[in-house]
């Protein structure tokens, strides 16, 4: 997604900025991406991924909002 020819700022700065989401949401995000990855395919009991009921909503529109 970064890499390429193109003329977009975030080949320059290799950052993104997501004003819709909060940080603390993208934080969670980024971590369940790496407790995914961890976790997939693994002969490993899997533990519950905590969710917070505070920021479950926002996780929700954040998870609609990237497509994921």
């Amino acid at each position: 997604m970064l890499s390429g020819p193109g003329s977009f700022q975030e080949n320059e700065t290799n950052t993104i900025k997501f004003q819709e989401i909060p940080s603390h949401v993208l934080n969670k995000v980024c971590h369940y991406f790496t407790y995914k990855a961890r976790y997939t395919n693994s002969a490993m009991e899997i533990p519950e991924f905590p969710i917070a009921p505070e920021v479950a909503l926002e996780l929700l529109m954040a998870a609609n909002f990237l497509d994921c």
